[in-house]
């Protein structure tokens, strides 16, 4: 006898655009620390590529959080933004079209309530 596979849940998907928007929160801020510290090290060692190991780690950590920042589909994988769409930010955030629509724009399955 097959298992039942339930949809998944909304609940799922709003926790999962939300790590998606707090992580695009934290890039600006990930780039911004790569490129001081690259800064602050290459003057106290005297040379531009003394700084290179900590942009080179801090760049591979904006790389990360930037990955991050693409909220995926609990059934697809795909990305639940679709092209060009604005979500806006953490704090304030405007309702994407899977908010609205409670359905997966790749895949088009529905999340149950």
């Amino acid at each position: 006898m097959a298992a039942r596979v339930e949809p998944p849940r909304f609940e799922h998907v709003r926790r999962e655009l939300q790590r998606a928007r707090g992580a695009r929160r934290l890039l600006p801020w990930a780039v911004g620390s790569a490129l001081t510290g690259y800064a602050f090290l290459s003057y106290a060692a005297g040379s531009l590529r003394g700084g290179l190991p900590l942009l080179a780690g801090g760049l591979l950590l904006a790389a990360f959080i930037g990955g991050m920042s693409i909220p995926r589909c609990p059934a697809c994988g795909g990305n639940l933004w679709r092209r060009g769409e604005r979500p806006g930010p953490p704090t304030a955030p405007r309702p994407t079209a899977v908010e609205r629509e409670r359905r997966c724009p790749h895949c088009n399955s529905a999340f149950a309530a």
